[in-house]
């Protein structure tokens, strides 16, 4: 390409900048560069090419070097506490941005509830301080309590655990029928979880083996104030004769409650899509 023909790409180019960038770390104007892409990136991204800003000093270089290795750290941790988080596949699109607070008003402010709650949460962790999730099947009240999750991970980096109530118990269960099985170091991580979601909270039928269960993680996560989602069909009125006086005492003191209600959301969304 020859000189003038390449001043006259970066002359055209130089146009279809917006703004100028300065230094982050020391506030200087940054010398822009116009890097062109080969026909291949051009047809990809369907643009000639970018803007690429060149650091004003080895100093500032370093320091951006370690500020994209550090995004990337937290990229990482991100992904990491995903994977280990136990959600499913499909609860991992359950975010506050495809929650539909306008199903109804209670919808609307439980997400007031709970975009507060993650606005005050140093001081909700500090405190031990969950939220309780009722409603009727399809209400969304485990969606927006994964939301929460999601929102704690992603911006807090906070190892977060999603647990099924039903599952649990039929894990503890088959210690008893399966010779050698031992899930201690798993019911630790439970007790333990920095921050744990308890999901379908009395689905089992009340039972004095269920309960005990029960009444041992909560009673543990109270003790030591560690911050705890519940999601059940089961409101504060019955909460103590299914679950039992102890389990219920604690679980109000240490939730604050949100109420959902209304039609099943999936079934509106099927009659919609037919």
């Amino acid at each position: 390409m020859s000189g003038s023909s390449a001043n006259k790409r970066r002359s055209s180019a130089k146009a279809l900048r917006l703004d100028d960038q300065v230094c982050p770390h020391c506030g200087a104007d940054l010398e822009a560069e116009w890097v062109e892409f080969p026909p291949a990136l051009q047809r990809k991204y369907e643009k000639q090419g970018e803007w690429d800003y060149l650091p004003c000093t080895p100093e500032c270089e370093k320091k951006n070097e370690q500020r994209e290795w550090e995004r990337m750290r937290r990229e990482a941790r991100v992904a990491t506490l995903k994977d280990r988080s136990g959600l499913s596949k499909r609860m991992k699109n359950h975010t506050l941005g495809s929650f539909k607070p306008y199903t109804g008003p209670s919808a609307a402010k439980a997400m007031e509830k709970v975009e507060a709650y993650l606005k005050n949460w140093e001081e909700n962790r500090d405190s031990g301080r969950g939220m309780y999730f009722c409603g009727d099947v399809g209400t969304g009240k485990t969606h927006l309590a994964v939301a929460v999750m999601h929102e704690l991970i992603h911006r807090k980096r906070v190892p977060s655990l999603f647990v099924t109530v039903p599952e649990l118990l039929d894990n503890i269960r088959e210690t008893y029928n399966v010779p050698g099985r031992n899930i201690d170091e798993w019911m630790d991580a439970v007790r333990n979880a920095e921050f744990l979601l308890l999901d379908d909270l009395g689905a089992e039928r009340a039972s004095e083996w269920v309960r005990e269960r029960i009444f041992v993680i909560v009673n543990h996560r109270y003790r030591e104030e560690l911050p705890t989602l519940f999601t059940s069909n089961v409101g504060p009125k019955d909460l103590a004769a299914q679950l039992g006086e102890r389990t219920a005492s604690r679980i109000i003191e240490m939730c604050d409650w949100i109420s959902l209600e209304g039609d099943d959301y999936r079934e509106m969304e099927a009659k919609q899509r037919a």
